[in-house]
C-alpha cells in the first residue's frame, strides 16, 4: 500500500489510538472529529446555555439530502446532520472521520475504507458497510436528480451498471459490515475530495424511494436522519431549522444541547450578534465602519481566506454568446477589481478561473483580463457588433446586444455587484437589463439544461483537486479540448503531473470564458466573545461543530 505523507491523495492511516492520542496533544482542530475537552468543563469560563445560534444570510431550500443538495444554505445543515467518510485538514489534506481509517493500492485504482466501529444512526440503527455502497451507487443511477457526477463515471463497472445491464456496481465492494472499496477503471485524483464533499446516508431510510424522486420526497428530505453531531428536529421554512445534539455521537458528545439555523437579514445581522439573538454570522459587509461597530460591541471578527467565487454564468449554447471573443470582451468590460475595492473593501481577490485562489495548481501566467473597456469593444467589432444605426446599442445581423442579469436576493454584495456590472456592459453599448428573484427561483435557471439565459450572477465553494464542477451552469466542458484536458487532471495522481495537467486545464477555460469570473471574498465571521471553540478554515467550518458553546 502507497504510505507517502505530504500528498493528500494518497495513503494515510489514523487508527483509534492515533486519533485519541491526537486528542491528548491538543490536535483535534486539525480536522478529525474528535471531542474536545474544552467545553466538557466551563466553569472557569462561565455557565454553559443550552443553545447555539448561528444566522443563514438566506433560507434552505429543505433539500436535506447529502447526495442531492445544491445550495450552502442546505449544505450547512447537511454537514451537522450527517457524517463524512472523511473531511479536510487545514493544510488541504484528508483526515479519516466516518471512517477509521483508509489506504490506496499500489495502482491507485482501489480505494479501501474501515469504518468505525458502534456508530449509529440517528434512529438507533447501526450503520454498516452496506449505508455506504447503497449511497454512492445511488449517484451512477441514471435517473439520479442532480445529474450523474464526475465521481460515479470513474467507478468500475458504471456503464452497465446505468444502462441497467446489472443491478449490482461493481465499483463498490463490501467485505464486511466495517470495510467497503472503490475500484476506479483509472487511478483518479478527485476521489477523497468527493468524499469530503458528500455524506453518506441510510439505507433504510432511503431504500423505498426511487432515485428519480430523491428531490420531490419532501419528507424524507424534510427530516433527515444522519450520523453527525446533532439530530433534526424541525424546519419552519423561512424562518430557522432546529436541531439538537447527538449523545451518541462517535466524535463525542456535544458540548451544546441545541443549534439552531436562523434565517437572517443582511441588513439586521449585526443587531442580532449584538444583543445576543445570534451567535456567530458570516460577515457579509466589510465595510470599515460595520466591522469597528462589532468590535465596538466586543465582537469577534475572525476572517480567513475564501473557498468559494462569484461568477457570471454564461449561456455558452446562447447564440450571441458562443463566440468566445464575446465572453472575452464581457470579462475586460467588468471592473472586477473596482467591485472587490468598493463592494469588499479589498477584502478579496479578482479571480481568473474557477478554482480557489491559494489552490498549488492555479498556474501564474493566466490571462488577467485586467478592465479595458478599449479591448472590449475591439473584441466586439471583430465578432460582428457594431452600432450601425448610431442609437449607442451595437447590434449584428439585425438583432440588438441586449443581456439580462439575473441574480438572486439574499447576498448583500451579490446584489450591489448587479448594477455595477449593468453599467459596464451599457459602457461598450450592451442593453443590460436586471432581474432578481429568490436564490432558488435563481438558481433554477442554470439547474434547467434546456433552458437559454445571457448571465446569472451566482456563487459557488471551490473544492482542491476538483474542476469543471461549475461547467453546467455555462453548458460547457462536456467535450472536445476541455474534456480531454479535464481527463488527463482526474487520471493524474502523482503530485508533479497534477499539477502540470490541472494548470493546463485552468489556462483552456481560462480562454474560452465560460463564465465572467469575479471575484473571490475572504470569509469572515462575526462571533460573540462568549462563544467558545470555533474554530474554522478553509473549506471546512463545522469540522468541529460539537466542540462549540457558549456562555453567559
Amino acid at each position: 500500500m502507497k504510505t507517502s505523507r505530504r500528498k493528500p491523495y494518497l495513503h494515510r492511516r489514523l487508527t483509534a489510538l492515533a486519533l485519541a492520542m491526537m486528542t491528548v496533544v491538543g490536535l483535534s482542530s486539525c480536522g478529525v472529529n474528535t471531542q474536545s475537552s474544552s467545553g466538557a468543563n466551563s466553569s472557569a469560563a462561565g455557565t454553559k446555555v443550552d443553545t447555539i445560534n448561528y444566522a443563514l444570510w438566506s433560507n434552505p431550500s429543505g433539500r436535506f439530502n447529502p447526495q442531492t443538495y445544491q445550495t450552502d444554505y442546505d449544505r450547512a445543515i447537511v454537514f451537522t446532520v450527517f457524517s463524512r467518510l472523511v473531511v479536510l485538514d487545514k493544510d488541504q489534506g484528508y483526515q479519516a472521520s466516518l471512517a477509521k481509517s483508509y489506504s490506496w493500492s499500489d495502482d491507485y485504482t482501489t480505494l479501501n475504507f474501515e469504518l468505525r466501529n458502534g456508530v449509529k444512526w440517528h434512529d438507533g440503527k447501526p450503520l454498516t458497510a452496506a449505508d455506504v455502497k447503497f449511497t454512492y451507487s445511488a449517484i451512477a443511477d441514471p435517473d439520479f436528480p442532480t445529474g450523474i457526477p464526475e465521481f460515479a463515471k470513474h467507478l468500475k463497472g458504471f456503464e452497465d451498471y446505468t444502462e441497467h445491464k446489472t443491478d449490482d456496481l461493481a465499483g463498490i465492494t463490501v467485505e464486511d459490515n466495517y470495510h467497503v472499496s472503490f475500484h476506479f477503471q483509472t487511478p483518479y485524483s478527485g476521489a477523497l475530495t468527493y468524499f469530503t464533499d458528500k455524506p453518506v446516508l441510510a439505507e433504510h431510510i432511503w431504500k423505498n424511494t426511487p432515485v428519480k424522486d430523491w428531490n420531490s420526497a419532501t419528507e424524507l428530505l424534510r427530516n433527515p436522519v444522519g450520523t453527525g453531531p446533532y439530530k433534526f428536529v424541525k424546519f419552519v421554512d423561512g424562518q430557522f431549522v432546529q436541531l439538537e445534539a447527538n449523545d451518541d455521537y462517535y466524535g463525542g458528545k456535544p458540548a451544546t444541547k441545541n443549534f439552531v439555523f436562523k434565517v437572517v437579514n443582511q441588513d439586521t445581522v449585526q443587531t442580532a450578534i449584538s444583543n445576543g439573538e445570534v451567535d456567530i454570522a458570516e460577515i457579509s459587509d466589510w465595510n470599515p465602519s460595520q466591522i469597528s461597530a462589532y468590535k465596538d460591541a466586543g465582537v469577534n471578527v475572525i476572517e480567513e481566506t475564501a473557498d468559494g467565487g462569484q461568477y457570471l454564468s454564461l449561456d455558452t449554447a446562447n447564440p450571441k454568446l458562443s463566440d468566445q471573443r464575446v465572453r472575452q470582451a464581457l470579462v475586460y468590460a467588468i471592473d472586477r477589481k473596482s467591485i472587490v475595492d468598493s463592494l469588499l473593501y479589498g477584502h478579496g481577490k479578482v479571480i481568473n478561473a474557477d478554482v480557489q485562489p491559494d489552490d498549488p495548481a492555479l498556474p501564474k501566467d493566466l490571462n488577467t483580463y485586467a478592465y479595458s473597456k478599449k479591448k472590449a469593444q475591439q473584441l466586439l467589432s471583430e465578432a460582428g457588433w457594431k452600432d450601425s444605426d448610431g442609437d449607442g446599442i451595437l447590434d449584428k445581423d439585425g438583432e440588438k446586444f441586449t443581456f439580462q442579469i439575473n441574480f438572486p436576493t439574499g447576498n448583500k454584495i451579490r446584489e450591489l455587484s448587479a448594477p455595477i456590472i449593468q453599467q459596464n456592459l451599457k459602457d461598450i453599448g450592451i442593453d443590460a437589463t436586471l432581474n432578481s428573484a429568490d436564490f432558488n427561483t435563481t438558481l433554477a435557471i442554470l439547474q434547467d439544461s434546456g433552458r437559454r439565459y445571457d448571465g446569472v450572477l451566482m456563487g459557488g465553494t471551490f473544492r482542491p483537486r476538483q474542476f469543471g464542477g461549475s461547467n453546467w451552469w455555462a453548458r460547457w466542458g462536456s467535450d472536445g479540448e476541455a474534456k480531454t484536458a479535464l481527463d488527463k487532471v482526474s487520471s493524474d495522481v502523482e503530485e508533479k503531473s497534477y499539477l502540470k495537467s490541472a494548470a493546463d486545464y485552468l489556462r483552456i477555460q481560462n480562454k474560452a470564458v465560460p463564465f465572467v469570473w469575479l471575484y473571490s471574498p475572504n470569509d469572515g465571521f462575526a462571533v460573540r466573545k462568549q462563544v467558545k471553540d470555533f474554530s474554522p478554515y478553509t473549506y471546512e467550518t463545522f469540522v468541529n461543530v460539537q466542540q462549540w458553546y457558549v456562555t453567559k
